[in-house]
């Protein structure tokens, strides 16, 4: 006997390209609708249209296969109509967080050097005067060169490992690398992933986290992959997400554990009607039993949790629906057991030998979806032999496979699902004049799972104000970077080499608690 369809399988099997799966859809079914919510709706036949148009007028603006075309707003559907022109026109997709400052915009534009840009108008002042390709403005100019532009389909296809998309993750360097995406890691995580969890056109999915993080954007693609909707978000507040929710009738929420916490302890979320909800998929840190067992009784659906990065399309491990559960032997504190095709392991992270398990080392992956490298700077050191990728996370993994979590080999700060890295804020802090030296640093949060904390040398002589460090920095990098507190000290904690013990720094704050990662 043969298997049931999967929708999202069937549809990768049947597409070369990622512009196939829109094409599929639209062909189908033209009046289903793609997009709703914030923004302006589309069906599966209209974003085939307006996708084919921009593709067509970039191609006609001179745009060549493989010219990078970045996207600077917030979460629009003019976002859906540029990827998949992209598809069609053979070029790479770089969406930008709109959160970044003037100066950090900059940078990347200058590092990606991007052919075309669709800006959103109030983020236009970020722009740089030095660049020089075409700019659309959505809303303005951007429907004006769309309107202009014949409907017809390039079919110029990127494919294969062709590249398709830049991400952009800050680095422990302080600069942020351009995380690769190939046209087949795509596909591959689209069906890998999307199969989990009984995904199909009549599946509503709601995504309030912006498209640049690999778990919106991906998920997305694989709820339009399957002739289903999205419902879009510009901006988030709680009383929309309940709002959208019940209003439209949502089968599959993406949540942080965070904003679970806020629906099971409000009266009024809690009381609402999610009697349609299927799936509710969450990341970005594990679930205490308390946050879990409130989040089932509430919501009366699935919970899985996932793990993965930008660099593995967000597709590493899964901790499945039958995992949610407590008791002697609960696998709850785990982030699950790789997803099939996808190799997990745990090594020395000095020397990428193998650990026993239940041994402590760095967590190591490789599969299909695995980033080839980064924007101009290649591999980077990313990799071990043998094509495992080093994760930067440290945790073990136990005898059945399930990966354990315990702390992050490098130093990022994981604050409401956003990623900070320590050594960018400390180069903004460091160029403060009353600075001498600086460590950032995370520490725990009831609202957000860890906050960055700066602790501050002086200069000899001068006196740091706090507020003032927190607004310099405000001055320069993204908000959610900053640090929510300064703490100034005589001086840092270092060996007998001189390298500073961060892990000395934090270990005051997360005593006490089973993990020092959120």
């Amino acid at each position: 006997m043969s298997s049931p369809s999967n929708p999202v399988a069937d549809a990768v099997a049947n597409a070369e390209s990622l512009a196939d799966l829109l094409r599929t859809t639209a062909r189908s079914t033209p009046d289903a609708p793609a997009v709703v919510g914030d923004g302006r709706n589309v069906t599966h036949g209209e974003l085939d249209r307006r996708s084919n148009a921009l593709a067509s007028g970039l191609i006609d603006a001179g745009l060549a296969p493989g010219d990078r075309v970045a996207y600077l707003a917030r979460n629009a559907t003019e976002y859906w109509e540029l990827f998949f022109a992209a598809a069609k026109a053979g070029l790479v997709v770089v969406p930008m967080n709109f959160r970044l400052a003037a100066p950090e915009v900059e940078w990347i534009l200058d590092d990606v050097t991007p052919a075309a840009l669709l800006v959103e108008e109030h983020l236009v002042p970020l722009v740089p005067a030095s660049f020089a390709g075409l700019r659309l403005v959505l809303g303005s100019t951007y429907e004006e060169f769309v309107a202009a532009a014949p409907a017809d389909d390039p079919h110029r296809d990127s494919t294969g490992d062709d590249l398709f998309s830049i991400m952009y993750s800050s680095g422990t360097t302080g600069r942020p690398k351009g995380v690769m995406t190939t046209v087949a890691g795509f596909l591959w995580a689209v069906g890998a992933f999307g199969t989990q969890f009984d995904v199909s056109s009549a599946s509503v999915s709601l995504v309030p986290t912006p498209y640049y993080h690999i778990a919106a954007g991906g998920w997305s693609l694989i709820a339009l992959a399957a002739g289903g909707r999205i419902v879009q978000f510009t901006e988030v507040t709680p009383a929309g997400l309940i709002t959208s929710i019940v209003g439209h009738r949502a089968t599959h929420v993406i949540m942080v554990p965070t904003v679970m916490q806020l629906f099971i302890s409000s009266p009024e979320a809690s009381a609402a009607d999610y009697s349609s909800v299927e799936w509710v998929v969450y990341g970005g840190s594990p679930i205490s039993e308390s946050v879990m067992v409130g989040a089932q009784t509430v919501f009366g659906a699935k919970l899985a949790q996932s793990y993965g990065l930008t660099e593995t399309i967000g597709v590493t491990t899964i901790l499945g629906a039958d995992d949610h559960v407590v008791g002697a032997g609960s696998t709850l504190r785990s982030a699950g057991r790789a997803v099939p095709g996808v190799d997990v392991a745990v090594v020395d992270p000095v020397t990428g030998e193998p650990v026993p398990a239940g041994t402590t080392g760095e967590v190591v992956t490789r599969g299909p979806a695995v980033t080839p490298g980064y924007w101009k700077r290649g591999e980077a050191g990313a990799y071990f032999p043998g094509g495992w990728f080093r994760t930067g996370d440290a945790g073990y993994l136990d005898e059945d496979g399930y990966l354990f979590l315990a702390d992050r080999i490098k130093d990022m700060i994981s604050s409401g699902g956003e990623n900070v890295y320590p050594a960018e804020v400390e180069n903004a802090i460091m160029a403060h004049p009353d600075v001498l030296e600086v460590a950032v640093i995370g520490v725990p949060s009831e609202r957000w799972g860890e906050t960055p904390l700066a602790v501050v040398v002086p200069r000899a002589g001068a006196a740091v104000d706090g507020a003032a460090i927190i607004a310099h920095c405000r001055e320069r990098l993204a908000h959610y970077k900053c640090p929510t507190s300064v703490e100034v000290v005589a001086d840092l904690p270092r060996n007998p080499s001189g390298k500073l013990l961060k892990r000395q720094l934090r270990e005051p704050y997360w005593a006490g608690r089973e993990r020092a990662i959120s």
